[in-house]
């Protein structure tokens, strides 16, 4: 079945923010575009008091339609100044790699999207899942202060320190536009669950902007305790501490077993790859495992930080 670019408009005219989903960055996350349907079938059958407009936007269609994480590379690692400076200089036709034809169109959307609504925020909810078992779902913030809030709000683990770690994603590009993004990891790829936690994500975000009341969302309360209940006893906000760069000719292979923030330590044996063991590089918790074959990152490690001063925890 084709995907179209735009899942869905919905508004009822009246003042308030813009939300974005965004959905399908990796083709092989299907989870955000069933949760946004969800979500924006509701809102249309039930016609709630609405404030604002909500959209659902679709990354990269012909790898979703693929179900493959990207074609020629990953959407989500070429939101670069050069990248981006190339690519509104150029025509689409003169792109030669699949992924920078769809940063074209997503460009020229955005730029659309922000034109045609000058005087509303603007918060966007990059919507993914992983490739590890164990799925405990987590939010990250970009490095804007109202997206911390909206990451800390769903009560999943809230991850800061992206920038500082990868370079050319969704959040690194909506950091400089000066806009709050953040993203959402709702557990494996394929586990129905990780439906229901995108979607309670959706709602509980269309609640704390301020586009719908509480008390109109289905289930309000469940959502809420969906996510903060998995969290469990994982510290409500962590900061990336590493990141485990690999290429395509590493030969990089996981242990089997490793879920996300699960305890890890300096010098433990985590993964193989052509130079032999690959090990912790300090003690924290790992998080997104590379358990499929495409992809350039192996592994993550976090570690706990205080919620108020962002300063790191030393006992995990």
């Amino acid at each position: 079945m084709k995907t179209n670019r735009i899942l869905g408009n919905y508004t009822q005219e009246k003042d308030g923010p813009l939300f974005i989903g965004l959905a399908g960055i990796h083709g092989n996350e299907h989870a955000g575009i069933h949760a946004f349907n969800r979500v924006y079938e509701s809102l249309k059958t039930n016609d709630f008091d609405f404030r604002g407009k909500f959209i659902g936007i679709v990354g990269n269609l012909q790898a979703v339609e693929q179900k493959a994480r990207f074609i020629d590379t990953d959407l989500n690692r070429l939101w670069e100044d050069e990248t981006i400076e190339k690519l509104e200089n150029s025509h689409k036709y003169q792109l030669q790699i699949h992924e920078e034809r769809e940063q074209k169109a997503l460009l020229t959307l955005f730029k659309r999207l922000r034109s045609r609504n000058p005087n509303r925020p603007l918060i966007l909810l990059d919507m993914h899942t992983t490739s590890a078992k164990g799925g405990i779902p987590f939010s990250i913030a970009n490095d804007n202060d109202f997206s911390k809030e909206l990451a800390l709000y769903l009560g999943a683990p809230a991850i800061i320190g992206v920038e500082n770690i990868i370079s050319g994603t969704t959040l690194n590009y909506f950091t400089k536009l000066k806009m709050s993004a953040f993203g959402f990891e709702a557990g494996q790829h394929d586990n129905p669950e990780s439906i229901d936690r995108m979607e309670a994500a959706l709602w509980l975000t269309l609640d704390k902007i301020g586009c719908i009341d509480k008390r109109d969302i289905p289930f309000h309360a469940k959502h809420k305790n969906l996510l903060k209940t998995l969290r469990n006893n994982i510290p409500p906000m962590v900061e990336f501490v590493y990141r485990h760069s690999i290429g395509p000719d590493d030969h990089f292979e996981m242990k089997l077993g490793y879920k996300n923030f699960q305890m890890v330590t300096k010098g433990e044996v985590l993964a193989k790859d052509k130079n032999g063991p690959v090990k912790c590089p300090e003690d924290g918790m790992i998080l997104m495992p590379l358990y499929q074959k495409q992809g350039e990152d192996g592994f993550f490690v976090v570690q706990a930080v205080d919620v108020y001063s962002n300063e790191r925890v030393l006992a995990l």
